[in-house]
C-alpha cells in the first residue's frame, strides 16, 4: 500500500510541476541536467541573457553572437521544450549532414544521459535524423544538398549556426512552416560579413542588446569594444595583456571577473531599433559578457588581429559577435573608378591577328561575358602577373541565345575562351567543338595548388580545365588593387556591381586550420566571367607559343 502511495505522490507532483513549467526557462531549469563547464541542473547563472532569448514569444526569432555564450544550449533547450510541452514537431537544421550526425550523436545524446527525464519521453532514439517522442518528431537535418527539408512539415524550425549554412536551401526549409497556424523561427550564428546571413537578419529586427546596472556607478549600460577594456599591453606576446580589465563605460569604474554573474544578473533586453520588420526579435551578444573569457584574452586575440586578416576574422566574428569584411576583401567604388580609362566598349573592332584577346563566360539562365585584351613585356612564367589588362567589352545574353557566342568569338578575334562548364555542359561543349583549340570549359575544384591549370579531354576531343577558384579570383579582382587593369569609362552598372559582390574571408577547414575563400553578397556572375578570362591568358599563350600550358604558370 505505501509502495502505491508513494507511486501516486511521484505522479501527481510530476502533474503539479509540467503544469507550471510554462515557459521555456523554467522547463530547462528543471528538466535539463548538464556537463562541463557548469555541472549540474540546467542554471541561467553563467548566462542570464539566455532566459529571455528562450523566453521569446515573437515569431521570428535571431541572434547574432560571438562563440560560447549559452545560444546554441538555447536553442537545444527550445527543440526540448517544443516537444515535451507544446507537443509540437521541430527542424533542427545545422549546417552539413556532418555536423548534423555530430549534433545528433554528441549533444542530444549526451542530454538524454545527464537527464532522466528526457531520455523517459524519447521512445525512439535509433535514426540520427530523426528522434520521437511519442507522436512528436525532432528531424536533425543538414542545409547542404538535404533534400528532406522540402518535405517536412514543421511549426518550429532552429537554425544552427545560420552563416555557414547553404543560404538557398534555408529559404526552403522556411517554405515549411507556411502551411502551420503556429510557427516560430529560431536563427543563431556567428556572423560574418555584413549585411547577410545572422547580420542581415539582427538588422532587419528589433536589435536589442544586454544592459544592465553598472557595480560601481549605478547607472545602466552594456559591453563594447574597445571601450569597456582598459588595454595593457603593446603585442601579443607582452605578459602585461594579462593585466588588462573590464571597465564601466559610463564612470570608467574597474569591473572585476568574478563579479559577473551577480551584476549581469539585472539586466534585461532592450531594443535598440523601432523599426522592426514584424515579429521578429534580434538579439546580440559578445564576449565581453562571459564569465569564462576574460579582458587579458580579448587583448591577445586584438592584437594578434593587427596585420593578420585571418586573426582579425575570428576577434571580429566569434569574439565580438561582428561581420567584418578585411581592408583588402572586395571591391570599393574607389578602386573600381582607379582603374577607369578613356576606351570605351564601342571602340573599333580588332581586326585579324596581333592582339592578345580572351574571352570568358559565366553559363546560366542569362550568360555574362567578358573580353579582355592583354599588354605584356614578355611572355614567360607566371604571364598573369606580367600582364596589364584592358577590358574591351561586357555584356549578356540569353542561354537560349548559345550560337550568339560564335559571333563574339569572330567579332573580338579571341584567341583563348574559357566558360563555365555548368550548368549547361552540353551547349557549352557544342560551342567549345566549334572551336577546337580556342575554347575550353572550366571547374572549380577545391584541392588545386595556387594557379595551377589540369587540362583534360574527353573522348570527343573537348578540353576542360579544372583550377582553384579562390587562387583565380585572387588573380582577377587583385588586378583593382594593383591598378593593372583598365576598365572602359562606359562600362555597366551591372558590371560594378556584380565585380564588388564577392568578399573574400577566412574560415576553417577540416584541420582547423584558417584558409581564403570567396563569399558573395549579391549576384556575382561578371565576377566570375572576369575569372574565366583570367584563366584564358596562359592559354591564349599556350596556343600562341606552342608550348605546355605549364610553361606560363
Amino acid at each position: 500500500m505505501s509502495d502505491l502511495s508513494s507511486i501516486f505522490r511521484e505522479a501527481l507532483a510530476t502533474g503539479l510541476k509540467s503544469q507550471v513549467l510554462t515557459t521555456c526557462s523554467r522547463w530547462a531549469e528543471y528538466r535539463r541536467v548538464m556537463g562541463e563547464p557548469f555541472p549540474g541542473p540546467y542554471s541561467f547563472k553563467y548566462h542570464p541573457w539566455c532566459r529571455g532569448i528562450g523566453d521569446s514569444r515573437a515569431q521570428f526569432n535571431s541572434a547574432m553572437k560571438g562563440a560560447q555564450l549559452g545560444v546554441t544550449e538555447v536553442a537545444i533547450n527550445r527543440a526540448f521544450y517544443t516537444i515535451d510541452v507544446l507537443k509540437r514537431d521541430v527542424l533542427y537544421v545545422l549546417p552539413t549532414a556532418i555536423n548534423a550526425a555530430d549534433f545528433s550523436k554528441s549533444r542530444f545524446k549526451a542530454a538524454l544521459l545527464n537527464s532522466d527525464y528526457l531520455a523517459s519521453i524519447f521512445t525512439d532514439t535509433n535514426t540520427i535524423s530523426l528522434k520521437q517522442a511519442g507522436g512528436v518528431n525532432l528531424y536533425i537535418r543538414g542545409s547542404r544538398g538535404d533534400n528532406n527539408l522540402k518535405s517536412l512539415p514543421v511549426s518550429t524550425l532552429i537554425l544552427d549556426e545560420l552563416d555557414e549554412m547553404d543560404q538557398d536551401q534555408i529559404w526552403l526549409a522556411l517554405e515549411r512552416l507556411s502551411g502551420q497556424r503556429e510557427k516560430n523561427v529560431w536563427a543563431i550564428s556567428t556572423p560574418k560579413i555584413p549585411n547577410k546571413g545572422i547580420h542581415k537578419l539582427y538588422s532587419q529586427g528589433s536589435q536589442e542588446k544586454w544592459i544592465f546596472t553598472c557595480p560601481r556607478c549605478g547607472k545602466l549600460t552594456q559591453f563594447e569594444w574597445p571601450d569597456c577594456v582598459e588595454i595593457i599591453g603593446e603585442s601579443v606576446t607582452d605578459p602585461r595583456c594579462s593585466e588588462s580589465f573590464l571597465k564601466c563605460k559610463e564612470c570608467n569604474g574597474r569591473i572585476e571577473q568574478e563579479e559577473k554573474p551577480e551584476f549581469l544578473a539585472t539586466g534585461n533586453w532592450v531594443a535598440q531599433s523601432n523599426k522592426c520588420s514584424g515579429d521578429h526579435r534580434s538579439f546580440h551578444l559578445n564576449q565581453l559578457y562571459s564569465y569564462t573569457v576574460t579582458a587579458g584574452e580579448l587583448v591577445v586575440a586584438h592584437f594578434r588581429g593587427l596585420g593578420d586578416e585571418a586573426a582579425a576574422t575570428e576577434f571580429y566574428n566569434s569574439k565580438l559577435g561582428l561581420p567584418y569584411i578585411g581592408e583588402d576583401a572586395k571591391i570599393t567604388d574607389d578602386l573600381f573608378d582607379s582603374c577607369l580609362s578613356t576606351h570605351t566598349k564601342e571602340d573599333r573592332r580588332p581586326e585579324a591577328g596581333g592582339r592578345l584577346i580572351t574571352m570568358g563566360i559565366d553559363v546560366g539562365k542569362t550568360c555574362h561575358i567578358v573580353v579582355m585584351e592583354w599588354f605584356l613585356e614578355r611572355i614567360g612564367r607566371d604571364v598573369n602577373a606580367a600582364a596589364i589588362g584592358r577590358l574591351l567589352w561586357e555584356g549578356t545574353i540569353l542561354a537560349s541565345e548559345f550560337e550568339r557566342l560564335d559571333y563574339l568569338m569572330r567579332e573580338w578575334q579571341v584567341l583563348a575562351c574559357v566558360i563555365d562548364a555548368m550548368p549547361f555542359t552540353t551547349d557549352a561543349r557544342r560551342f567549345a567543338r566549334r572551336f577546337p583549340g580556342y575554347v575550353t570549359l572550366c571547374n572549380y575544384r577545391s584541392g588545386r595548388t595556387g594557379k595551377e591549370i589540369t587540362v583534360n579531354e574527353d573522348e570527343l576531343g573537348t578540353a576542360t580545365a579544372t583550377v582553384d577558384r579562390t587562387s583565380w579570383m585572387d588573380a582577377s579582382l587583385g588586378r583593382f588593387h594593383t591598378k593593372r587593369i583598365l576598365l572602359p569609362k562606359d562600362v555597366s552598372r551591372m558590371f560594378r556591381d556584380q565585380v564588388a559582390s564577392p568578399v573574400r574571408i577566412y574560415e576553417k577547414d577540416n584541420q582547423g586550420n584558417y584558409v581564403a575563400s570567396y563569399t558573395d553578397t549579391g549576384a556575382d556572375h561578371f565576377s566570375h566571367a572576369l575569372t574565366y578570362s583570367e584563366i584564358a591568358l596562359p592559354l591564349a599563350a599556350s596556343y600562341t607559343q606552342n608550348q605546355p600550358v605549364t610553361a606560363f604558370l
